[in-house]
């Protein structure tokens, strides 16, 4: 969860009512607690899923859960009339964490082999 905290840029307090109630104590802005309780919503999917392997879920699955919740919102604000600049507004953060991420790993495989 380490990863969350470089994408909100901002400590987070890991405490059991943030991960399975959503109950965030701290002030963040709207926008970081939207996408704070939509990555621990798809990260407790993924743990839902894996609840009885001995491993827990890999990163690929909670962000292609969370991909999942993405794509529900999207087409949730599209049925409420909201724009595209609304929704990137919210989502642009994710979409520039996740493309450095995938870069810096293409380029550690580069280096790797």
């Amino acid at each position: 969860l380490l990863t969350l905290e470089e994408l909100i840029k901002n400590k987070i307090d890991f405490v059991p009512e943030l991960f399975l109630l959503g109950i965030i104590l701290k002030n963040y802005n709207r926008k970081m607690k939207y996408l704070i309780l939509h990555i621990l919503t798809a990260a407790r999917i993924s743990y839902a899923q894996y609840w009885k392997k001995n491993s827990i879920p890999p990163d690929g699955l909670i962000i292609k859960n969370f991909l999942e919740c993405v794509e529900m919102d999207k087409l949730t604000m599209e049925l409420k009339g909201k724009t595209d600049t609304e929704y990137n507004a919210v989502w642009e953060t994710w979409f520039i964490w996740i493309d450095n991420r995938y870069k810096i790993q293409n380029i550690n495989n580069v280096y790797n082999k």
